[in-house]
């Protein structure tokens, strides 16, 4: 140090120069410190590797887990939906099962229905009801797209059932607000 900084400092030289020895001290027994930290790492090794201590496997993957829990879990499903069938069979008596009965179709008699089948052997079947719907015609209608409106597809004999319901020779001479009969069959 510089006389000038030990004036002002007010330290003396023998301070300063017992503080470089403490400081000379001190790095030494840092280094030998260590030095000695080394050596007891490097025994620790030796001696763990003596002592036979091998490192641990692995875990498993994720995966294996999942699919064990997933098949544990439908044999564990199957078992209690075995056990829940034999308990729901032993449980149920055999006498008490009965056969189903055959219900007899209701019969339209004078437009009431019975459920009591009639006593005449001879039951006239019913004639087929064929029913009509009312249709205008309007900008753009044809024929062909009035069958399609009401059967859903196109069929020329639906064509011919419109134009007998109609009396109509031509099926191209269709005039706007003219009123045709739909047969529904």
């Amino acid at each position: 140090m510089k006389s000038t900084t030990l004036r002002r400092s007010n330290i003396t030289r023998e301070k300063v120069a017992m503080m470089e020895a403490l400081n000379r001290y001190n790095r030494q027994h840092q280094d030998e410190d260590f030095y000695k930290s080394q050596n007891k790492t490097r025994e620790l090794d030796v001696l763990w590797q003596s002592f036979g201590v091998k490192p641990q496997r692995n875990e498993k993957a994720p995966q294996v887990y999942f699919v064990t829990g997933l098949i544990l879990g439908v044999i564990i499903t199957l078992a209690i939906t075995t056990v829940i069938s034999l308990l729901i069979n032993l449980s149920t008596p055999k006498d008490s099962i009965e056969a189903p009965v055959k219900k007899q179709p209701a019969v339209e008699t004078q437009g009431k229905f019975s459920f009591i089948p009639s006593d005449s052997a001879a039951v006239k079947p019913a004639a087929p009801v064929v029913t009509t719907e009312d249709y205008t015609v309007k900008s753009g209608d044809t024929l062909e797209s009035i069958v399609i409106r009401f059967y859903g597809s196109f069929d020329m004999s639906k064509v011919k059932l419109i134009q007998d319901a109609n009396n109509m020779a031509n099926p191209n001479a269709l005039s706007i607000g003219q009123k045709l009969i739909i047969p529904m069959n």
